[in-house]
């Protein structure tokens, strides 16, 4: 007994040669998951288009699905003795969770990028466009968003009102930013790394702001809020939710609601030249967790559409966004035109989302009065 005591000890995992195969070991694990994820992007095609019937059963695992499909198909009805009864509660969990509990992979889908990436649908997109350029929404480092947390006194209403600007005449376009602190890199000081592009003045509102002015230089009315919300980075959502049904209230004028964001994609990802000058480069992103998202994307695809007509690959394209992929719904079913913009990325500069706000203000313009070019000019 004393001898077998020993054996063990000797696998004790303080042992360094115990320690060094675990550490081999887990280190390769994840380059096979690398190396899966680079070759399956490498043979992605540039657009996916998927049934209803293909997205609900993307939820479950193979297991689940050859049993549910086993009552309907007599072939798979043979397999009986191999397949045993997932049970309510199993079936009901993937539905929800579209995780697999015999597959750790389903478990790490959303935190390795490459497998991350394809839970995103590209509906349409530029010709250069393929699923390495799908946008990428990452939070900021847990200390630097503490660091950025709003202080209390900038819920007060009169806080409030000053970073609302009221358009002249009716307001049509109420435009607001979730991730109100994500900035580029370009206009901040002392930093460079892409996961620091925050901050609490220097950041995407101020390109909400220009397509705001934008707007009303066009003549449609347009409301900007620049605030910012108390709610850690994952309630963010049911935040700005909270900000858009009051004003919906407030204002029955108001008929488009935008969330325009900043990718977190690098340069050469979210730049574009045209007729010499760079623009950021737009992608709209429309969440599927509710049952009028097509009527969202109806407008997005008008507005890739125009963009991409007027300033050609400016828009990167419509991407679909599942609940298993973030949140899923971002405000959209508030309205039939709602619409999450993701404008430039960390890399570009304000000069660049600039121009990139009053093009999309233009093309917002030509569908909004179902006309022609409002000046008969592209504004560059």
């Amino acid at each position: 007994m004393r001898h077998r005591v020993h054996r063990f000890s000797t696998w004790n995992m303080s042992t360094p040669q115990v320690r060094k195969w675990f550490v081999i070991l887990i280190l390769g694990t994840a380059f096979i998951f690398m190396l899966t994820g680079l070759f399956a992007m490498i043979q992605a095609k540039r657009s996916v288009q998927s049934s209803d019937l293909g997205r609900i059963t993307s939820h479950f695992s193979t297991e689940t699905l050859l049993y549910l499909m086993g009552g309907e198909i007599p072939h798979l009805a043979t397999m009986e003795d191999t397949l045993r009864e997932p049970g309510f509660s199993r079936i009901f969990f993937e539905l929800v969770t579209s995780v697999d509990p015999k597959d750790p992979r389903t478990f790490l889908g959303s935190e390795l990028p490459g497998f991350a990436l394809f839970d995103t649908e590209i509906v349409v997109a530029a010709e250069d466009v393929d699923y390495t350029s799908i946008p990428i929404e990452s939070p900021p480092p847990s200390d630097l968003e503490k660091k950025m947390a709003p202080k209390p006194e900038q819920k007060k209403p009169s806080a409030e009102k000053k970073a609302v600007t009221p358009g002249k005449g009716k307001n049509r376009v109420f435009i607001y930013h979730t991730h109100y602190t994500e900035s580029f890199l370009p206009e901040l000081k002392g930093t460079d790394h892409p996961n620091t592009a925050y901050d609490n003045k220097i950041n995407i509102g101020r390109v909400g702001e220009r397509f705001g002015e934008s707007l009303e230089k066009l003549g449609i009315g347009a409301q900007v809020y620049t605030g910012g919300y108390q709610a850690e980075w994952n309630k963010l959502y049911q935040a700005s939710r909270e900000k858009v049904v009051a004003v919906m209230k407030q204002d029955k004028d108001l008929r488009y609601f935008i969330d325009i964001h900043r990718d977190s994609q690098r340069r050469a990802k979210t730049t574009k030249e045209i007729d010499g000058k760079n623009y950021a480069r737009v992608a709209f992103v429309i969440g599927t967790a509710h049952p009028h998202w097509e009527k969202n994307e109806q407008l997005a695809r008008k507005l890739h559409n125009k963009l991409n007509e007027l300033y050609p690959g400016l828009s990167k394209g419509v991407f679909r966004k599942s609940r298993a992929m973030g949140n899923g719904e971002y405000n959209q079913s508030l309205s039939p035109n709602s619409l999450l913009m993701e404008v430039g990325g960390v890399d570009n500069t304000f000069a660049e989302t600039y121009r990139t706000a009053d093009a999309l203000a233009r093309a917002l313009a030509e569908i909004h009065f179902e006309a022609v070019p409002v000046d008969g000019k592209a504004r560059r």
